[in-house]
């Protein structure tokens, strides 16, 4: 399965280190290049096309112009962008979603989740009866005994797209009970009979 790709743009070592960290615990999600000035940033969104730029607010000067460079090819890149505490609360009309310096890990975790469900919906693999890796992972909270809410807070995902995948591992596996799906996700080694409620 071919990764979702991001480019990270930003002068900042420690900012850079711990976005890339954040981006490749995701499975589905790989840190393609990182940059730290505009014109290299265009340069390499416009070659690679990634699923995802992630920009510090600074190394943009005119947003409109800026922009209008960064998408020369009509490419499809969902535009993330870094803000300082001073400029938290501002409104930034062409950008998909918005990190904060003060954000935490959980909140920046489930803001690139929620725009990577978005880019790859989560039924994507529902005709090959093979579960993905995130419904894996689902499935095992489901074992544990875990509520959507608590499955959701633990994968940082929403509570809309845990039913999704309930769902989906319901359909592809043919099981409806949560003692079925928790007997199939030991026989799978998905978890320890230790583990299981």
């Amino acid at each position: 399965m071919k990764k979702l790709s991001f480019i990270i743009a930003e002068k900042s070592y420690i900012v850079k280190t711990g976005l890339t960290k954040i981006i490749n615990n995701f499975h589905e999600a790989s840190v393609l290049r990182e940059t730290t000035d505009l014109q290299t940033t265009i340069k390499l969104v416009n070659k690679h096309n990634p699923e995802f730029l992630i920009i510090n607010i600074k190394l943009i000067n005119d947003a409109h112009e800026d922009i209008r460079q960064l998408f020369s090819k009509k490419i499809n890149t969902k535009l993330i962008i870094f803000v300082g505490t001073k400029r938290e609360n501002e409104y930034f009309e062409y950008f998909d979603e918005k990190i904060s310096i003060d954000d935490d890990k959980a909140e920046i975790s489930k803001k690139i989740q929620l725009l990577i469900n978005k880019k790859r919906p989560p039924n994507e693999n529902s005709e090959s009866g093979e579960l993905s890796e995130r419904e894996k992972e689902v499935l095992r909270q489901v074992a544990m005994g875990k509520t959507n809410k608590e499955i959701a807070e633990a994968l940082f995902i929403s509570m809309h797209t845990v039913i999704t995948h309930r769902k989906n591992i319901t359909g592809k596996l043919e099981i409806k009970t949560v003692a079925g799906l928790t007997v199939y996700a030991i026989l799978n080694n998905i978890i320890d009979i230790d583990e299981a409620v």
